[in-house]
């Protein structure tokens, strides 16, 4: 009877815990930055680092001086402030947990046994408009996150030619890499087209997943995604940066 009980009562739980990870997805994917199963409130580095990198200080270049004061404006409005008509270079870095690839038994000889997770791992950059008066910065409809967020795209070059996000399409907010058969750019240009109200701000995410096999099984028992993430705000007018370099960080048009 007691054996009977307890395997109800393990279903239910498994039941109630997928419906869960589906509800909390589904309100990720309503235009809100929404912890679905690729967020994490904290960076998790088994699978290895991602980074996203851009000129916090604005002075045209990006180097160590980017890196050491990069975090407060990454984490804290207004971010990094793009004006309209500007693209804004960002770098992306992802390394895998290099330590992973190699499983040797003690004591057997010649080579080490291989382990790749390649199959199964992507790297994932997402955009999203953020509501600053939300504890979760989920908006109440997206039509309201429409009429409030401004917009954003991201670019693959500088020229504009491959979009790779549009914060305007909640179609196109979200693109993959998998990892046994692509890497992502080193660089992507994010491009300030409409101004968003002072509550609100865009959020790009950069993951490294292993949910490329089984993406429901995975994040209930698998692996955290190690991620980056810098705010973004668009403004009328872009900020003044004294010099330029030769690969440009940024560009008007």
């Amino acid at each position: 009877m007691n054996m009977n009980l307890n395997k109800k009562l393990l279903a239910s739980c498994a039941v109630v815990a997928v419906l869960f990870a589906g509800a909390v997805e589904a309100n990720a994917q309503y235009g809100g930055f929404g912890f679905g199963l690729g967020y994490f409130p904290s960076q998790d580095r088994s699978l290895g680092v991602s980074k996203i990198s851009a000129d916090t200080n604005y002075d045209g270049l990006l180097d160590s001086v980017d890196s050491d004061a990069g975090i407060n404006v990454k984490r804290n409005p207004p971010g990094l402030v793009v004006g309209t008509r500007e693209l804004a270079r960002v770098d992306l870095s992802v390394i895998h947990n290099a330590s992973r690839q190699t499983a040797s038994q003690p004591g057997s000889p010649g080579s080490p046994k291989l382990k790749f997770l390649y199959y199964k791992t992507a790297a994932i950059l997402d955009l999203r408009p953020i509501n600053l008066g939300d504890r979760r910065g989920n908006f109440k409809s997206f039509e309201e996150e429409q009429s409030r967020a401004g917009r954003m795209r991201v670019w693959l070059d500088a020229s504009r030619t491959t979009l790779l996000l549009d914060s305007a399409d909640a179609g196109k907010r979200r693109v993959e890499w998998p990892a046994a058969s692509s890497l992502p750019p080193k660089h992507v240009y994010v491009e300030g087209v409409s101004v968003g109200d002072s509550g609100t701000v865009m959020m790009l995410t950069l993951l490294l997943d292993n949910n490329n096999l089984s993406p429901t099984a995975d994040k209930l028992f698998g692996e955290k995604a190690c991620w980056d993430a810098m705010m973004f705000s668009v403004w009328p007018s872009p900020k003044i940066k004294p010099y330029v370099d030769k690969s440009p960080v940024w560009k008007r048009y």
